[in-house]
């Protein structure tokens, strides 16, 4: 249905409304930014203040730390919690497989680079990347409080870098009512982030930071006497972004002043923006529209909770079903500790006029033999009437009420005895404990979902880092034929014609759902094999590459396995791939004179690979490993040259009558140089 518009509406001029910062300079509109943004960090803290203080709890009893409670000589504090919890985290660490796939069949081998880039970047163990060290951090924190928070960013100044990190809760903001769904709020940001006085100064001499700005930061900041002027409540509550350092008695001394930055993106008419500031003076130093720094728009933060609600972004966690349970055990635990005590040494009366020595009736509670005078006043009177204990109660079936509760959290949250490793119930049978078993991993994968969404969500972050950092080439290494390679992608491998496709998949889960597919697919290769008919129609490396799958090879043993020319030449390969790289970066390297036919051939195909995308430098390719042929014939005729010295010490018993005659391929030459011939004229 269109609304008409008619002579009265004519005073309602939405346009007149659109945007009322229209008008405002750049400087301006950050100003307006960072009163906004901090007005969003105050409500986020106190939004998530009971929680935080309630996670803390989690993590003290995780730790070890109990409370002395009243009149309870024992405080000590049993890892029931703390195992649960690494009872979890072990569940939940399986590798997940993050890999992209193609939209397009036009667009395989472009995909296949980028998941070489992919491959090449989460095994490495730069400071800023560590993938499995961070992601099982991010893990931990999300089954402690019911929230991971990982940060992924990539910069090209002055090379192309990426960084992945996980965000402490504490110091991560979101919309209070914004929903489980990060993408959706709003606004988001980080505090916390420590820049010293240098880096800050450095930043605003190349131009990342706005220069005044830096400037008016670090001379307001500077000023002990400075106070905001907004309300003293707001002040309070800001202290803790005052600068840090120069106080030799603070315990937060690093002998240069740091700067605790809050990094904030939110909505400003429709538009995000993307503000560096110092809360504490409401100073920023970076401001700019986010698609200006991150053509995607999407933030640069993805999250998973363990038991996602529509409504609350701080969700539930296992720390709160297993925290009240472990904290009554530890309660119990000790009391039953305190009440043995007091039986053993309880308190007791004595009659004074009876036992006149005192010291000698303490001593006999603990010396052999000991004799203690008593008075029974010529026998009127009992020595047991002169002494009363006071009796302490027994505590009974508290063993068996904390195995009741410690079983009962273990069936609940998945943490059983089957999962932390333990030996099963002698009365469990075989279908029953294979039946929990089951049963734990289907929790696992349902738990796990948001974990692979977060991936997916990582995933994309990483293509579109590589659009907007990536230099024109980067060596990045693929799985072949022959196991990794070396080889290059380029920005128009990033050109994709469809959207590349993210698929997230959980190894234990595969292992778990192929298992009776994969015995499937092992009888019916013996099968093959067996019938002669059959065995003559199938592709033996078919065959082989299913028989060695089923063995659980990996995709990199399975290409060395069926690598039957070069499996002994992985030295001659290495040096041809370094040679490789140094053509490629300009630089022309030394001939190798430990040269074979494998190593020309890698350079070889290489090249003829790669044709449309080298220019001048496939010339020089082919150039260089032409230039290796007499090399190579020399090491063929030394090689055969010993093997036939090796022979002539080691006869072989003579043929029979009737055998085939070999015959030189080059009459006059000698066997060994025939053969080198031979290959030598095949490369040219």
């Amino acid at each position: 249905m269109e609304y008409k518009t008619d002579s009265e509406d004519k005073q309602y001029d939405l346009r007149s409304l659109d945007n009322k910062y229209a008008n405002f300079t750049q400087e301006q509109l950050a100003d307006e930014a960072v009163n906004i943004a901090c007005k969003q960090l105050l409500a986020s803290t106190e939004f998530k203040k009971p929680r935080l203080e309630r996670i803390a709890k989690y993590w003290a009893l995780y730790d070890g730390k109990t409370k002395k409670k009243l009149r309870q000589l024992f405080n000590v504090p049993i890892p029931v919690f703390a195992g649960m919890i690494d009872t979890l985290n072990a569940q939940y660490d399986t590798p997940i497989q993050l890999k992209f796939s193609e939209g397009d069949a036009s667009d395989y081998f472009k995909v296949k680079k980028i998941n070489g880039a992919f491959h090449m970047e989460t095994v490495n163990t730069a400071e800023n990347s560590k993938w499995d060290d961070k992601l099982r951090m991010c893990r931990k924190h999300a089954i402690m409080g019911g929230r991971g928070i990982i940060r992924y960013d990539v910069e090209s100044d002055p090379t192309y870098k990426s960084s992945i990190n996980n965000v402490l809760l504490k110091n991560f903001h979101f919309q209070p009512k914004g929903g489980k769904d990060l993408e959706k709020h709003l606004f988001a940001g980080e505090e916390g982030v420590e820049k010293t006085k240098s880096e800050l100064i450095q930043g605003g001499l190349s131009g990342y930071y706005n220069k005044r700005q830096v400037y008016k930061l670090i001379t307001t900041a500077n000023d002990r006497e400075y106070y905001p002027e907004s309300n003293h409540e707001m002040a309070t509550k800001l202290e803790r972004f005052k600068p840090l350092g120069l106080n030799p008695d603070n315990n937060s001394y690093v002998g240069e002043t740091v700067y605790r930055l809050c990094e904030w993106i939110l909505r400003i008419e429709g538009v995000r923006y993307y503000v560096c500031f110092d809360p504490w003076t409401k100073t920023w130093v970076h401001f700019d529209k986010w698609k200006n720094m991150c053509s995607s728009d999407l933030y640069p933060w993805v999250t998973y909770a363990t038991h996602e609600d529509d409504e609350n972004f701080l969700s539930k966690a296992y720390g709160d079903d297993l925290y009240v349970a472990a904290d009554a055990i530890v309660a119990m635990f000790n009391q039953e500790l305190t009440n043995r005590e007091k039986r053993n040494y309880g308190a007791r009366a004595y009659d004074k006029d009876m036992f006149k020595d005192v010291r000698k009736l303490d001593e006999s509670m603990h010396r052999p033999d000991a004799l203690v005078p008593a008075d029974t006043n010529m026998g009127s009177k009992r020595i047991s009437e002169g002494i009363y204990e006071f009796k302490v109660g027994e505590l009974g079936g508290t063993v068996n009420l904390i195995d009741w509760i410690t079983a009962s959290l273990g069936t609940n949250t998945g943490a059983n005895d089957l999962a932390k490793g333990q030996v099963n119930e002698v009365s469990k049978k075989a279908s029953v404990t294979f039946a929990e078993q089951k049963s734990v991993s289907k929790r696992v994968s349902w738990a796990s979902s948001s974990f692979q969404m977060m991936m997916a969500g990582l995933g994309k972050r990483f293509i579109w880092g590589l659009k907007d950092h990536m230099p024109s080439k980067m060596a990045i290494k693929l799985l072949g034929q022959n196991g990794w390679d070396w080889d290059q992608i380029t920005r128009l491998d990033l050109d994709t014609t469809k959207d590349v496709d993210v698929i997230i998949t959980s190894s234990d889960k595969q292992v778990l759902d192929n298992e009776m597919k994969a015995q499937k697919r092992k009888d019916i290769i013996v099968a093959i094999g067996a019938d002669p008919v059959l065995s003559t129609l199938a592709n033996p490396q078919f065959r082989l590459e299913e028989m060695l799958r089923s063995g659980e090879w990996d995709d990199v043993e399975i290409a060395v396995a069926m690598d039957n020319k070069n499996y002994a030449d992985k030295k001659a390969l290495a040096h041809a791939a370094e040679a490789i790289q140094l053509i490629l970066q300009g630089v022309k390297p030394d001939l190798w004179f430990g040269a074979n036919v494998a190593y020309i051939q890698k350079i070889k195909d290489f090249a003829i690979d790669n044709r449309s995308t080298l220019g001048k430098k496939y010339d020089q390719l082919l150039e260089y490993a032409m230039a290796h042929i007499e090399i190579v014939k020399s090491n063929i005729e030394r090689k055969v040259q010993e093997e036939a010295m090796f022979a002539s010490a080691n006869p072989v018993a003579p043929v029979g009558p009737g055998a085939p005659t070999p015959t030189a391929s080059n009459p006059g030459m000698s066997g060994g140089m025939s053969r080198a011939m031979d290959i030598g004229n095949s490369l040219v």
